[in-house]
């Protein structure tokens, strides 16, 4: 069965049994449906619409504010009910955010099936977790109140498996507020992912040798400076649900580079980051953004 697909087809099948009857691949094909359906358009084509409902995310969200405030100065029926019906409009977008990311996920199964490997979860290889940290959630909701989970590590400088766990997204809402997190059982998951992305088809350990020379921490940290106050359309605030902005830390300018940059929800009111704390995350970020990685 799947047990979680994210934005950019990264995906967990659950291994059910010690004998595995179905490739991964293959679980994901039939739960998704795929071949039997009308053929997908391009997987090229999702991307400007991907891009332009996040941007309509954070322009009804925009709005809300701007209606919240009015509403503070002078209480007035108008304001709330726009508010109600922007809420509305906001949710749909959402949902409509969601099926593309699921539909271009598919598109690009269905055209590039080889682009695709199975790995195991095993120790040296957290890297491929973390590459994919922070990413939209699309088949993984919580079992208690419905809302999409994330999947989150403690804090701590290297994470093992064990520091994995899936969060309610609820946790962050000031309302309805749940708290439910669940426990990541590697032994119980095979991962489903792109070839070809150097970043995570090696040892977590030699990433973090190679990507600490000195020439690429400064190539890195340049290319990562030049997108400052972009947004990255994949990774999503879990309370207000718009694309977050790359911000650098206040301080000064030799500060480590996993402690330099973090993505910020753009909501004023808002405190929510995705910090880039690992050289995965790092890669993933200038993958999205460039199309090469730190190691190109």
């Amino acid at each position: 069965m799947l047990e979680a697909l994210f934005g950019g087809l990264f995906a967990f099948t659950m291994q059910v049994t010690t004998k595995i009857i179905h490739s991964s691949i293959q679980i994901i094909r039939d739960e998704l449906g795929i071949g039997k359906q009308s053929p997908l358009k391009s997987r090229a084509s999702y991307r400007p619409s991907i891009e332009a409902s996040a941007l309509n995310l954070q322009e009804i969200d925009a709005e809300i504010v701007d209606r919240q405030c009015s509403m503070v100065s002078r209480p007035n029926i108008a304001d709330q009910a726009k508010i109600d019906s922007l809420l509305k409009q906001k949710d749909k977008e959402y949902n409509e955010y969601k099926q593309l990311q699921q539909d271009a996920a598919e598109a690009e199964l269905t055209e590039l099936p080889d682009s695709f490997v199975e790995s195991s979860l095993f120790k040296g290889a957290e890297n491929k977790l973390l590459y994919h940290t922070g990413l939209i959630t699309l088949k993984k909701n919580c079992p208690k109140c419905r809302k999409p989970m994330r999947l989150q590590h403690k804090t701590v400088a290297e994470p093992s498996f064990l520091d994995f766990f899936w969060q309610c997204t609820g946790f962050y809402s000031p309302n309805n507020q749940c708290r439910n997190t669940i426990s990541f059982r590697p032994a119980d998951l095979s991962l489903v992912h792109k070839s070809g992305i150097p970043e995570i088809e090696i040892d977590n350990s030699d990433l973090s040798i190679i990507a600490s020379e000195d020439s690429v921490l400064k190539s890195t940290d340049k290319r990562i400076r030049a997108h400052i106050g972009g947004i990255d359309a994949d990774i999503l605030c879990p309370i207000h649900l718009t694309p977050m902005r790359l911000r650098q830390k206040k301080g000064p300018e030799n500060m480590p580079l996993l402690d330099k940059y973090h993505l910020r929800c753009q909501n004023p009111e808002c405190s929510q980051t995705t910090k880039l704390k690992s050289f995965p995350q790092l890669a993933a970020f200038l993958r999205r953004k460039d199309g090469d990685g730190i190691l190109v």
